[in-house]
């Protein structure tokens, strides 16, 4: 329905607003399109985006999106019809049940606005000036998102190397978990991501060469949606807001793509209408590149300490490495490399009776241990290196610590660990493991192969 819209006003789109009226359900269309994805997805989008450029605090920009969000309402919703207290902590997913339930209320609002704005403004033929500011708008939204996410590809910081995969059994990984690790394995196919959605960022910027980013975008917003949905990325209703509002921008040019490939003629592309202005045609095209600048600049600052803070470039672990426990002892007793069960819910996240397999240090204000049975658990720690010292904690405030230790490294591969976990004495030899071990990392890339490398 929004691409035969799209289609059928974009012609219109260039002459005044006197021309050709629409056909009533193009109108109607376009009242629900507006206020749904314009206002309601892509407004609040872009609103938060604009004050988190400016350094707005994280708890104002939490806030901002709450409101966006229609709070008041969706928490009136989630009551009523689906017997829910909704939560709008930000936790790192955007497919939270107040994410769904805001998507429904905002539909639902829609709805409602056109209805009665189709009686109020029944009489009018098209929406031809205000088509071009919708037009605008999705650009910069669009534009705004695929800079952004962009730019933390292309300095890898999304999908971020982490130690602790390369231990980690295969079937204990969740889809995304597997997604996230292929990826950040192969830094120039997650920089060629990232470049392809600056790209067509870039080239939406300017009506001149909006049509062709229109496609590029629909292209990359395509596959970000259908990974998101086969890898259960939680972030599918932004990736399928993106891919709906490349659609909107790339269906005439679509149509257009496959009228050449049918052998059809098609004629010249005109760029896309501009918002009518008393200070002619000059000023809003000065002023895109202006704003696009703008946004550039904010994605690679916030791309730039991404990159430091927790991507690829950031801080290691003094003692960086994956450690094999080659001796554990508690008291003085040594324990043998016995596989124990899973500790069960509720009791100390370490016991200092079950022997530990291996300790990773990726980043210096945590460590990951991984016990006998395999199973991972990433601990809060504090490195002192100029006493030698480990304390490990269960909140990252270090206000609850579980083990301390002193450490020796008598060799570069060598490391003697001696203190108390959970109360007892305990001392651990622990032995690094080279990297190149793992062919993950080790293997590289090779244009002639005699045989598949399936190791």
């Amino acid at each position: 329905m929004v691409a035969q819209l799209t289609a059928e006003v974009v012609e219109s789109g260039m002459r005044e607003p006197v021309a050709t009226p629409w056909h009533p359900l193009a109108r109607t269309g376009f009242r629900l399109g507006f206020v749904f994805l314009e206002v309601g997805m892509a407004g609040g989008w872009l609103t938060t985006a604009l004050v988190r450029s400016f350094g707005v605090p994280q708890e104002t920009v939490a806030g901002l999106e709450k409101w966006t969000s229609l709070s008041p309402l969706t928490d009136r919703v989630a009551a009523h019809l689906f017997g829910l207290t909704l939560d709008y902590t930000r936790t790192g997913s955007g497919d939270t049940a107040a994410h769904w339930v805001s998507l429904l209320t905002w539909l639902l609002v829609a709805l409602a606005a056109t209805a009665v704005w189709s009686v109020l403004d029944r009489r009018r033929p098209n929406y031809v000036r205000l088509y071009a500011w919708f037009r605008l708008l999705l650009r910069a939204a669009l534009v705004s998102a695929l800079l952004l996410y962009g730019m933390v590809k292309v300095l890898p910081s999304q999908m971020t190397f982490v130690l602790q995969r390369l231990v980690e059994p295969f079937g204990d990984m969740s889809p995304m978990s597997v997604l996230w690790t292929q990826t950040s394995l192969a830094p120039p196919y997650e920089i060629a991501l990232g470049a392809a959605e600056i790209t067509a960022g870039l080239l939406l910027i300017l009506p001149v060469t909006a049509g062709l980013g229109a496609l590029l975008a629909f292209l990359a917003t395509l596959q970000v949606a259908l990974l998101n949905l086969t890898f259960d990325v939680p972030v599918k209703i932004f990736a399928l807001q993106l891919l709906a509002f490349a659609t909107v921008l790339a269906a005439p040019d679509i149509r257009r793509t496959i009228a050449t490939l049918l052998g059809r003629a098609v004629p010249p592309r005109r760029p896309d209408p501009h918002p009518g202005t008393r200070c002619g045609n000059r000023i809003p095209p000065a002023a895109q590149l202006i704003f696009g600048g703008w946004l550039l600049f904010t994605a690679i600052t916030e791309g730039y300490d991404a990159w430091h803070t927790y991507g690829n470039a950031r801080p290691q672990s003094p003692l960086y490495g994956i450690w094999n426990v080659t001796e554990y002892a508690v008291a003085d007793r040594e324990l043998p490399a016995l596989i124990d069960p899973l500790d069960p819910p509720g009791t100390a996240p370490l016991n200092a009776s079950n022997r530990l397999r291996r300790i990773i240090f990726d980043i210096p204000d945590a460590l990951t241990v991984q016990r006998m049975n395999d199973s991972l658990l990433p601990l809060p720690a504090r490195i002192d290196t100029a006493n030698h010292t480990i304390t490990i904690s269960t909140e990252s405030t270090g206000a609850a610590p579980i083990a301390t230790f002193d450490y020796e490294r008598p060799q570069s591969n060598r490391l003697i660990l001696t203190g108390r976990l959970m109360g007892r004495p305990v001392r651990m030899r622990l032995d690094l493991i080279p990297l190149d071990h793992y062919p993950a990392v080790s293997r590289g890339f090779h244009w002639v192969q005699a045989t598949p490398y399936m190791r």
